[in-house]
């Protein structure tokens, strides 16, 4: 089950830097930590010092993302999200992946 728990964070992680271009590692913990608080909670628990230090050890470990079937780590998909045009891109990417 806790497998399951980090995935869905994984997941939302990725989430967080593809709808919001230009993120940057604080912009990234603090979208997840205020938006998505349980979720935070349910893989790192409740003590904040604890959470913040796990999602900066999150930030340099690799995600695939299945859509596209790439693997970086979540602070390389932030700089390859660096602005709306790669976001862009990036969805017309798995567009053609699709087809």
């Amino acid at each position: 089950m806790m497998d399951e728990h980090v995935d869905e964070l994984k997941h939302i992680a990725f989430d967080v830097l593809l709808q919001n271009p230009g993120s940057e590692f604080g912009d990234w913990q603090q979208t997840l930590i205020e938006e998505y608080a349980t979720e935070v909670v349910d893989v790192y628990g409740c003590n904040p010092e604890n959470a913040e230090a796990s999602l900066a050890d999150l930030w340099e470990t690799p995600y695939e993302d299945p859509a596209s079937g790439l693997e970086y780590t979540f602070s390389a998909w932030a700089e390859a999200f660096c602005n709306e045009a790669s976001v862009q891109m990036y969805h017309d990417m798995v567009d053609k992946l699709k087809k």
